[in-house]
């Protein structure tokens, strides 16, 4: 355990060193790069161009640069711009192999576009190639206006970097096994006291094994370490172990005892077992001559529940039917009404109309008063003519030509007379018949008036009856289709129960015939028990004699 912890802290203090250098070299990195953009000239590092090795310009930059990476440990120091598909060198301060303006670079451009849109890349580790340990930084150069117009790339060198992890490692290594060889003497020194003190355990141990199992005696260690406080422990567990045996031998006689009452009533149990089997078998056939039963019923619900649908259908239609006589009965009573006063009213016109012509015909009694008048002037008349002619008697020849008038007036009174007469029979005919006419008429439009009337007022209640008598159907149908209705649902209600009934007699079939089958299982695992009852009385007197071998 000590070896590991040395090696584990070694490992932890190494990584924490290297992290911590490498973060140095990294910021060393970073100022050397920030120092060598500080020194050059953006404007006149935009405006070099191939072949301007030779310039005062180039020179002078390069000059500069050299200085910072002599000064600032830097491996390469260099320059670079890019026309937005390469990228190539511009200032190399590398002395053994300078590239010349325009000279391409081995790093693509899509790696540095960061840098060229002017954001600054550092290397967070340490890259080790055949040019040596080095961490780069590209930095972007930017002129007054703040315009990337070319790129530092600073390669800082790291190597000092490794070699003080290198002799870092080799101290440690050294360390850690300096640290090991002590932890393992120590250990061997630790190891030899605990071997001694097991040792002397170990002797009273097997003294206490080999006193017949003597439970009462104890361990007498006082060597004050953790040996004394391990005796200690072991005659509590002795002591434990003392009073589980003295459990264990009151309890196999218990065992005994009961083993016995579980043997007997295990007995009696499998007894009443099989009884409970055999009653369900009678009732798993109960059951299914019930099932059997319902399924009958069930059917017979159903065919009366269609019966009663039919009924219920037909006593809907019946409904309809009657509902539609009643409307026809009251419509026969609405055009009867309407007739009956129509016809009421057109015989009062026409027996209006009669007794007017009948007022009108009343004028031939004027007939009879003026014939009487023609008559009684025909009779002045007839007087009249009687004088003349005596008058034209008296006068002789001069009353001859009087005479002949006075003859044919009274000729004409005559014949007046005898047409008047004629006219006054007539007449007393004409009134005589228009009398007779008009009490036939009067008893005509009372026949009418009764005969439409009375003939319509029996119609009107009749269809009256027929409507009430309609009503009443349609009343009694449609209590009939609810009444039905009730019924239908009341069957339908009953041939779900039925079915559910039914369902639930066979699922309760089945579980007494599971029943059935679990008590028949139940009697064999009973059967088992007893079994194991027996070799647990075995076992139990077994234990017994050997918990009897210790002493308590």
């Amino acid at each position: 355990m000590m070896v590991l912890l040395t090696l584990l802290l070694g490992i932890n203090f190494y990584i924490r060193l290297e992290q911590d250098m490498i973060d140095m070299g990294i910021q060393q990195a970073k100022s050397s790069a920030a120092v060598a953009v500080q020194l050059i000239d953006a404007k006149q590092i935009a405006n070099l161009n191939t072949g301007d090795e030779n310039t005062d310009i180039y020179k002078t930059n390069r000059s500069s640069l050299q200085n910072v990476k002599n000064d600032c440990n830097v491996a390469f120091l260099y320059t670079l711009t890019t026309d937005g598909n390469s990228v190539y060198y511009g200032i190399d301060t590398d002395e053994n192999n300078t590239n010349a303006i325009g000279s391409a670079f081995e790093t693509d451009y899509d790696e540095l576009k960061t840098v060229f849109n002017g954001e600054e890349y550092v290397q967070d580790y340490i890259d080790h190639t055949d040019d040596g340990d080095l961490i780069t930084v590209y930095k972007p150069i930017k002129d007054s206006s703040g315009k990337v117009v070319a790129i530092l790339g600073s390669d800082y060198d790291a190597s000092n970097i490794e070699n003080s992890l290198k002799k870092s490692r080799i101290r440690i290594i050294q360390i850690g096994i300096l640290g090991i060889i002590i932890a393992m003497i120590l250990l061997n020194l630790v190891i030899s006291q605990i071997v001694k003190s097991i040792r002397r355990i170990n002797e009273k141990l097997y003294e206490l094994v080999h006193s017949e199992g003597d439970l009462t005696r104890k361990l007498e260690i006082t060597s004050g370490d953790e040996m004394e406080l391990t005796a200690g422990n072991v005659n509590e567990l002795l002591g434990y172990i003392h009073n589980i045996m003295s459990g264990i031998s009151n309890g196999a006689g218990e065992l005994n005892t009961s083993t016995d009452v579980v043997v007997s009533n295990l007995g009696n149990a499998r007894q009443s077992v099989l009884d409970v089997s055999a009653t369900m078998q009678q009732m798993s056939a109960s059951m299914q001559e019930t099932t059997a039963s319902l399924g009958q019923i069930s059917d017979a619900v159903t065919d009366i529940y269609q019966n009663i649908n039919d009924i219920s259908t037909e006593a809907k239609e019946g409904d309809s039917q009657t509902e539609q006589i009643k409307n026809k009965a009251q419509e026969i009573y609405k055009k009867a009404e309407t007739e009956q006063k129509s016809v009421h009213e057109n015989t009062k016109k026409l027996s209006d109309s009669v007794n007017k012509k009948l007022e009108k015909s009343k004028a031939v009694n004027e007939i009879t008063i003026l014939t009487d008048k023609i008559i009684e002037i025909t009779a002045q008349t007839n007087l009249l003519s009687l004088n003349a002619s005596i008058e034209a008697a008296r006068a002789g020849e001069a009353g001859k030509g009087f005479a002949v008038v006075a003859d044919e007036i009274g000729k004409l009174a005559a014949d007046s007379g005898e047409a008047a007469a004629q006219i006054s029979n007539v007449s007393t005919e004409v009134i005589n018949a228009v009398d007779e006419l008009a009490s036939e008429t009067t008893k005509m439009l009372r026949f009418l008036d009764d005969i439409a009337v009375n003939g319509y007022g029996e119609l009107l209640s009749t269809s009256e009856d027929y409507r009430r008598d309609a009503e009443d159907i349609h009343n009694m149908m449609d209590r009939l289709s609810q009444s039905t209705e009730t019924i239908r649902q009341s069957m339908d209600t009953i041939r779900i129960n039925i079915s559910e009934v039914n369902i639930a007699v066979e699922e309760t079939a089945k579980g007494v015939t599971n029943i059935s089958s679990s008590t028949s299982e139940l009697s064999e695992n009973i059967k088992d028990i007893e079994q194991k009852a027996d070799i647990n009385k075995n076992v139990a007197s077994q234990l017994e004699n050997e918990v009897g071998r210790f002493k308590l």
